[in-house]
């Protein structure tokens, strides 16, 4: 069953107020207007979120089928689990049991690498299972406890980072991470494609109530748009890299440029001297005009980059931002771009990692 709540991303208890206001947010998201000349799998992204946006609203907003949904979905949610296979089905009557050992011997003929249960084994093994957790498997409980006591630990991290740090100085780098290759790292085990593009999604669940819940926190609207932020550009650094693979879920994601811009634009309006947060919100308006083919958005980009800029001139990552504006523009100003990534990289305090990318820039860029 659709939870039209987490639709309209408000909670199951928003008055009629927070749920319209909800829903004009969203639907000014999805605009076709703004997706004009996008790719044509983003504009019908756009037009299934936008149908699954209006089905939403028009329950959730008439009193009488909210009431209804809402005694449906509590019913849905406290539907026992399905009773396990009987003993007469064939997958009861396998036995998982480990084969006796084969001590270095080839098996004999006619060995039975599968055997089944006897009719009486299959019956106890059943009635078992019925007897642990209302059906459930033993491991559901445990597993549960420990997803609810990691994500526990994120949000209880997030929040003291988010609540006990100080507003960053101009000078530090609290932007979305920037990695350098040539940085010494510890060995680990190589990660898995979805374990790279999926290791931001806790970190953007926990930062989203942490920020919901101090909204007036620079910190908190800072770290939920670094996670948005470097969740999208994990993916498109593996597009670019040629894996094509990932072409359908950065299209899903394209509009986390869109929160990610007004997460950074709240912590703007917070720390409204701060250049950081807003360089950080020119180069996701910039990225999301670029991947859309909308050079609105890069206009609107360039400009918070020069606000930046007049902030900061020296800040590092308005540099970075208004090169890539500048390189995304319709025409591209890249000689433009590659002197701004210049200034960035001559810079005596700059740090590394956006030194390493102006630099991978202007070889891009340059060529």
């Amino acid at each position: 069953m659709q939870d039209y709540y987490e639709t309209l991303q408000v909670h199951p208890r928003a008055d009629a107020e927070a749920i319209k206001a909800a829903y004009a947010r969203l639907r000014e998201r999805y605009d076709p207007v703004k997706l004009e000349g996008a790719a044509e799998e983003l504009q019908e992204l756009a037009r299934r979120r936008r149908d699954e946006i209006e089905r939403a609203y028009t329950v959730l907003s008439d009193p009488e089928r909210r009431r209804r949904y809402d005694a449906e979905l509590a019913t849905s949610v406290a539907e026992p689990a399905p009773e396990p296979a009987a003993p007469d089905d064939d997958e009861a009557l396998i036995d998982y049991r480990p084969l006796p050992p084969a001590r270095r011997q080839e098996r004999p003929a006619g060995f039975n690498a599968q055997p089944t249960l006897s009719p009486a084994q299959a019956t106890r093994r059943s009635a078992g299972r019925r007897a642990t957790h209302g059906g459930a498997p033993l491991w559901v409980a445990p597993a549960l406890i420990v997803a609810a006591a990691t994500f526990a630990i994120v949000l209880v991290t997030l929040i003291t980072t988010v609540l006990g740090s100080p507003p960053p100085a101009t000078s530090q780098q609290d932007g979305p991470q920037i990695l350098d290759p040539n940085a010494p790292t510890a060995t680990a085990p190589t990660p898995t494609t979805a374990q790279v593009i999926n290791q931001f999604e806790g970190q953007i669940v926990a930062a989203r109530q942490v920020a919901n819940q101090v909204p007036d926190n620079y910190n908190a609207w800072i770290e939920l748009g670094n996670a948005l932020y470097d969740s999208l550009v994990v993916v498109r650094e593996r597009l670019a890299s040629g894996d094509p693979a990932l072409q359908s879920t950065y299209v899903e994601r394209l509009p986390r440029w869109l929160e990610a811009a007004e997460a950074y634009r709240k912590a703007a309006e917070l720390q409204p001297a701060d250049p950081v947060a807003r360089a950080d919100l020119a180069a996701s308006l910039c990225f999301y005009g670029e991947d859309i083919n909308d050079v609105s958005f890069v206009q609107q980009g360039l400009a918070e980059a020069e606000q930046a800029l007049a902030l900061g001139p020296q800040e590092p990552r308005a540099l970075l931002s208004k090169g890539l504006c500048l390189a995304f523009a319709d025409p591209p100003q890249t000689q433009a771009a590659l002197e701004t990534w210049q200034r960035l990289i001559v810079l005596p305090d700059a740090d590394p990692g956006l030194v390493f990318q102006a630099r991978q820039l202007i070889a891009e860029y340059g060529s």
